[in-house]
C-alpha cells in the first residue's frame, strides 16, 4: 500500500490536528519516560550540532546548510526505539530561505512499499544557537510528528526528509555509514538511505532480575570437576568421530591433566618437523569434540560462592542434556541430564542452591537440530525404539520422529544437516508435533512430569529461570515460531528470560526484525563485542569476523546507533559479551595475538604472549571491562576470562578454568567491578549520555533524573561519569553543563575514591595511559 498525502486531504487534516491538539498526552508520557535523556542531552549533544552546522553554513548551495541529527533529542524525540501506538517528533534545520519540509516515511506499519509524506511546520520563533544551529547563521527549524497511526505494528520503519527552497528540492537522509546521527544531503532520494525507526510492541517487558544482573557463562566440561565418579571413561563412553568414511562411533578421549590444552584436529602433523611429536599430542585422535576433562554440575555447585564474589546473579550454562560430545550441542535426549554432568537430582540441587544465593540459571536450548546419535534420530541404533533414521531406512518401521526432520532423498546423507554437518540433522520446525514437544505441552497440574510437559516448560518447572536460544536466527526459524515459544514460556513463568543467539543486528538481520517485543527478551550481543575489538584492538581477524579499526567518535556512534536501534527493554537486558564458547577469548586479542589466519593450528595451540604482552593485555582488559560494566546492558563473563584464560577460537577457547593459578590482579578487578555495578543501580537503569569522544578517549554519563529511569520505572536520581583512555596519558576537559552543577564533587570508585570537582561546567580529568575512571 502506498499512501500519498497532500495538504488538502483528510489525512493531512488529521496530522495537523494530531500535531497541534492531540499530542499533548502522548508526548507528555514520552517526555516522562525519556526525561533522563532529554535535558542533559540538549545541553551537551546540541553543542556538537552547533559546530557541525556552522561548518556546513559556510558552503553552498542552499541545501548544504540543512541539518538534522537522530542522536540529538531536539531533532528526534524520543531518541530511542519507540513502542507501538506512540509518536515521534522530528525536526530539521535549514537556511532562512527554506520554504518547506516533509517527512517521507516508508515501510509504514510493516507493509512493504507503504509510504506516507507528513508535512512539517515552520516554528514561529527560532533561537538558532539553542536549536543546534550555528549562532551566526540565519536559520529556520521545521517540525513534524510521526503519529501513532503510523506506528501501530512492530517493525522497522524508515524516514528521510524532503526540503525545498522555492522550486528547488533536496533530500536529507542517513549518513553513508548508516550509523545515524548527522545525515547526508542529495538532490536524488535514491542516492540516500533512510534513518531506521524501530517500533516494538508496547507491551514488551524484560525480567528486572536480568536487567539488573551480571551473567557468567560456563562451558560445563571445562569449569570444575566436582565429582570424579561420573567422569566419562574411554573404555565405556563412545562419541561420534567424522573421518574419511563418514560418521563412526569412537572411544572418547579423557584428559588426565586438567590444565592440558584441548585437542585440535585442525593440527596437521608434519613428520619432518622437529615438533612432530607435539603436533601428534595436541591433535588427539583426529576427531572433533571427543575429548573430555570431567567438569560437571557438582563442580558448579561447589563454586557458587566464588561466582557470588564476582557479583554474578545469572549463570548461563552451555547444553547440559544427554549427548555424546563434549559440547552437547548435538542433543541426544532433551529431557535427561548428561550422566557425565550428574543426575536430575544434581541439577535440582544446583538450581535450589543457586536460587538461595540469588543466582538464576539460564539453559541452552538447541532446537534447530538434534544429534544424529539421539533418541529421536538414532542413526547408530544406540537408543531403544525406532528413530527417524531407522524409519527412513525401512518405511515399514514407523517412528513418531520421522516428521521432525528435513529430508533430502538422493543426497548423501539423505537429510539436511545444520550448516551441512552430518552429525546435526536439522529439525523441521514447522512440524506441529515437534513444536508441541519443544514448547507446546504444559501440564499445570503435573509440572514436573517429563511426559506431559514440553522441553521448555519441564526445565522451567525444575528451577531454570530462562533459555538462551542457540542459532536463533537460523533459516528454519521464524518470528512466528519464537512468538509462540515466548508465549508458552511466559505462561509457565512470566519472569523467565529468553536470550537469542544472533551475531547481527537483530532488528534488521537480512531484512528480518527479530526484536519485535514478541519474541526474545534480548540477544547475545556480538555487535557489542565486534565494536569493542575494533576500538580497543583495531584491525583484527578473529577467525569469525574481520574487525576494522574505529576512532573514538566512530565507536561512540556505533554505541549510539545500537541504543537507538534496539528496543529499550531489550537493550537494557542485552548480554554484552566479550568472549564466548564460539569465539576467540578477548584477552588473546588484547595481548596482541596475530590474526587468526596468520597462524597455523599448531601455532595457535602453542602461542604464548610475552610478559610485556601479558601486562599490556591485562591492563587493556581492565579498561575494556570498565567500559563493559559502565555501558547499557548486562555485563557477561565467559568463564576464565576473569582469571586470565587465553585461547584462539574453538576448540582452544574452551580450555579449563585455571584453578589455583588465576591472574590475581585481573580477578581482583572483576570483583571490584561487580561490587561497583551492584552498588550503583544507575549503571543498571540509567540513560546513556555521550560526553566526549576524541583521541582514544571515550567519556559518557549514566543518569537517572527526576526519579524516573529510561523504562519509566521509579528509580533513585543519580549520575555516574565513566571515562576510558585507550591511549597515552592525557588531560581532557569533559563538558557536563546541564548535567552536574559547579562545585559537585565526584569520587572514582576505581581509585579508592579520588575526588574530582565540577568547575565552569567541566570535569578536568588527567588520565594515565590505559586508565579508566568511574565517578559517582
Amino acid at each position: 500500500m502506498n499512501r500519498k498525502v497532500n495538504s488538502t486531504d483528510a489525512r493531512t487534516r488529521f496530522i495537523k490536528r494530531f500535531q497541534f491538539a492531540g499530542t499533548s498526552l502522548t508526548l507528555a508520557i514520552l517526555t516522562l519516560v525519556s526525561a533522563a535523556w532529554d535535558a542533559p542531552l540538549r545541553a551537551i549533544a546540541q553543542a556538537k550540532s552547533i559546530r557541525n552546522y556552522g561548518e556546513r553554513a559556510a558552503s553552498s548551495p542552499w541545501y548544504n546548510h540543512v541539518y538534522s541529527n537522530s542522536f540529538d533529542t531536539f531533532y528526534r524525540n524520543p531518541f530511542y526505539a519507540v513502542p507501538t501506538d506512540s509518536s515521534v517528533v522530528l525536526r530539521i534545520a535549514g537556511p532562512q530561505a527554506m520554504t518547506g519540509a516533509a517527512i517521507l516515511l516508508s515501510n509504514v506499519n510493516g507493509i512493504a512499499g507503504a509510504s506516507v509524506s507528513i508535512k512539517m511546520h515552520r516554528e514561529r520563533s527560532v533561537n538558532a544557537a539553542s536549536h543546534g544551529v550555528s549562532s551566526h547563521a540565519t536559520a529556520v527549524v521545521y517540525e513534524g510528528v510521526i503519529p501513532a497511526f503510523d506506528l501501530r505494528k512492530p517493525t522497522v520503519e524508515s524516514y528521510m526528509f524532503q526540503v525545498q527552497e522555492g522550486r528547488s528540492v533536496a533530500y536529507y537522509g542517513n549518513n553513508g555509514n548508516g550509523y545515524g546521527g548527522a545525515g547526508s544531503i542529495a538532490t536524488d532520494p535514491n542516492l540516500l538511505i533512510g534513518y531506521n525507526l524501530t517500533v516494538y510492541d508496547h507491551t514488551f517487558v524484560t525480567p528486572s532480575w536480568l536487567r539488573h544482573g551480571i551473567i557468567y557463562e560456563i562451558f560445563v566440561d571445562r569449569f570444575d570437576n566436582g565429582n570424579k565418579a561420573n567422569d566419562p571413561s574411554p573404555t565405556k563412553n563412545l562419541a561420534i568421530g567424522q573421518g574419511s568414511q563418514g560418521e563412526t562411533l569412537v572411544p572418547i578421549q579423557f584428559h588426565k591433566n586438567w590444565n592440558s590444552t584441548p585437542y585440535d584436529p585442525n593440527i596437521v602433523v608434519n613428520v619432518n618437523s622437529k615438533n612432530d611429536l607435539k603436533e601428534v599430542a595436541l591433535r588427539g585422535d583426529g576427531n572433533f569434540s571427543t575429548d573430555f576433562y570431567g567438569g560437571d554440575l557438582r563442580g558448579i555447585i561447589d563454586k557458587l560462592g566464588y561466582l557470588k564474589s564476582l557479583g554474578v546473579n545469572t549463570l548461563y550454562l552451555t547444553p547440559i542434556f544427554q549427548s555424546e560430545s563434549n559440547h552437547k550441542y548435538d542433543t541426544g535426549n532433551f529431557k535427561m541430564i548428561d550422566p557425565s554432568f550428574g543426575t536430575l537430582k544434581t541439577y535440582v540441587t544446583l538450581a535450589k542452591d543457586a536460587h538461595k544465593m540469588g543466582i538464576h540459571l539460564i539453559l541452552d536450548g538447541v532446537f534447530e537440530d538434534t544429534g544424529s546419535d539421539s533418541l529421536y534420530f538414532n542413526k547408530f541404533g544406540t537408543y531403544p525404539g525406532i528413530g527417524a533414521w531407522q524409519s527412513y531406512q525401512n518405511p515399514k518401521r514407523k517412528s513418531p520422529y520421522s516428521s521432525w526432520y528435513e529430508w533430502s532423498p538422493g543426497n548423501n546423507p539423505p537429510y539436511i544437516g545444520w550448516s551441512g554437518v552430518d552429525t546435526l540433522p536439522q529439525t523441521n520446525t514447522q512440524n506441529k508435533s515437534y513444536q508441541n514437544f519443544i514448547y507446546g505441552m504444559y501440564d499445570k497440574a503435573h509440572r514436573k512430569n517429563p511426559a506431559t510437559n514440553s522441553v521448555a516448560a519441564y526445565w522451567l518447572s525444575l528451577g531454570a529461570s530462562g533459555w538462551r536460544l542457540d542459532s536463533a536466527n537460523n533459516s528454519n526459524f521464524s518470528v512466528a515460531w519464537w512468538t509462540a515459544f515466548r508465549n508458552a514460556v511466559k505462561k509457565v513463568d512470566p519472569n523467565a528470560a529468553i536470550i537469542g543467539e544472533d551475531w547481527n543486528n537483530p532488528t534488521n538481520d537480512g531484512g528480518v526484525d527479530w526484536m519485535t517485543g514478541t519474541t526474545w527478551d534480548s540477544t547475545m550481543n556480538y555487535p557489542f563485542r565486534n565494536a569493542v575489538i575494533s576500538f580497543f584492538r583495531g584491525n583484527y581477524d578473529d577467525g569469525s569476523v574481520q574487525n576494522y579499526a574505529m576512532s573514538a567518535s566512530q565507536f561512540n556512534d556505533t554505541m549510539m546507533q545500537m541504543l537507538q536501534s534496539y528496543p529499550t527493554p531489550a537493550m537494557y537486558a542485552e548480554m554484552n559479551l566479550l568472549s564466548s564458547q564460539d569465539v576467540e577469548r578477548i584477552l588473546t586479542i588484547l595481548e596482541g595475538a596475530p590474526n587468526y589466519s596468520q597462524l597455523s593450528a599448531y601455532a595457535q595451540a602453542t602461542w604464548k604472549p610475552t610478559p610485556a604482552q601479558v601486562a599490556t593485555g591485562v591492563k587493556k582488559l581492565e579498561l575494556v571491562t570498565d567500559f563493559q560494566y559502565g555501558f547499557v546492558g548486562v555485563p557477561s563473563i565467559y568463564y576464565g576470562d576473569e582469571a586470565g584464560l587465553i585461547g584462539f577460537k574453538d576448540p582452544l577457547d574452551r580450555g579449563t578454568y585455571p584453578w589455583g593459578h588465576p591472574n590475581a590482579a585481573l580477578l581482583s578487578h572483576y570483583r571490584l567491578l561487580g561490587a561497583i555495578r551492584n552498588a550503583h543501580p544507575v549503571l543498571q537503569q540509567g540513560a546513556y549520555l555521550p560526553l566526549y569522544a576524541h583521541q582514544n578517549v571515550i567519556a559518557f554519563a549514566r543518569t537517572v533524573r527526576d526519579g524516573v529511569d529510561v523504562l519509566g520505572h521509579r528509580a533513585k536520581t543519580a549520575t555516574a561519569i565513566i571515562a576510558i583512555n585507550d591511549g597515552a596519558a592525557r588531560t581532557v576537559h569533559v563538558s557536563v553543563g546541564g548535567l552536574l552543577s559547579n562545585g559537585t564533587v565526584l569520587h572514582d570508585a576505581l581509585a579508592d575514591g579520588r575526588a574530582y570537582t565540577v568547575s565552569h561546567g567541566q570535569l578536568t580529568l588527567t588520565l594515565g595511559a590505559l586508565q579508566g575512571v568511574m565517578l559517582f
